[in-house]
């Protein structure tokens, strides 16, 4: 099968990609890495009328370590380059850990941290390892910013807490706790 016609926008800044979701609500779908999206819209599973590429929004693709020894990793990060990161390897072993076991290399290189949360895919690595390492989400519309621990982001199978206008910008994990194996 084929998606249905939709209109495709591709913003490079953040501020852009929230005004289109303000304004297209549940009629707009966000295009990350498309490990989910893509195969979703072929079935015609999804069928949104603007798909809103965040591809080239560079503020949202990021890992640096936090002055607490947590890490911030920005939603856009790629699963691989967060796999090769001594960073992660460093401060999240069991992010680490897991980051192998998605797919393989070729999707790790494409699919992005934050399109795999959002997904929310109950067989999915990242939502579990997420809410066993009590990470927090960063999540933002053209109002503001609020902060979602990773246990009340989940809310069911394929759903979030996330609202239409709203856009996962940041997965913040605290430090590693001495004496955790």
């Amino acid at each position: 099968m084929k998606p249905a016609p939709f209109d495709y926008v591709a913003p490079a800044q953040l501020s852009e990609a929230l005004a289109l979701l303000a304004e297209h609500g549940d009629e707009a779908k966000i295009l990350a890495g498309g490990q989910s999206l893509m195969p979703m819209l072929n079935m015609r599973l999804a069928a949104p009328q603007v798909v809103v590429d965040v591809n080239r929004i560079a503020a949202l693709d990021y890992l640096t370590a936090r002055p607490d020894g947590g890490l911030a990793i920005g939603a856009l990060a790629r699963q691989r380059q967060l796999e090769r990161g001594p960073l992660v390897q460093e401060q999240q072993p069991v992010l680490a850990a897991a980051l192998p076991f998605i797919g393989h290399f070729q999707i790790r290189n494409r699919g992005t941290i934050g399109g795999s949360l959002v997904h929310a895919d109950p067989a999915a690595e990242l939502p579990a390892v997420s809410v066993a390492l009590e990470a927090e989400f960063v999540v933002q519309s053209a109002q503001g910013q609020r902060l979602v621990a990773a246990e009340d982001f989940f809310v069911a199978s394929l759903t979030t807490a996330i609202e239409p206008d709203e856009i996962l910008t940041e997965i913040r994990l605290p430090a590693w706790p001495s004496g955790w194996g």
